[in-house]
């Protein structure tokens, strides 16, 4: 994926934030249907979609990070040309 500038920036930010929000949805709905028949595999399980749900939380906040560093990049460069 090719980025540059930035609108760039924000394409990518903004991609990233989705990309993080579908897994802390995914991760969520697994946490939620977990089984507890089996209880050392359910611990597991559990686990592995909290930790997931916590990186995609982490993904959204980097993202939103790029998001505004390139919105404030922006309004600096349009008070430069005003």
């Amino acid at each position: 994926m090719q980025v540059g500038g930035i609108g760039g920036a924000f394409s990518a930010g903004l991609a990233g934030i989705q990309k993080g929000e579908q897994q802390v949805t995914q991760a969520a709905q697994e946490v939620a249907s977990a089984n507890t028949q089996r209880p050392v595999q359910a611990t597991q399980d559990l686990a592995k979609s909290l930790t997931e749900e916590k990186e995609g939380q982490r993904q959204v906040e980097a993202s939103a990070k790029v998001v505004e560093t390139a919105n404030q990049t922006l309004g600096s460069l349009v008070d430069i040309e005003v």
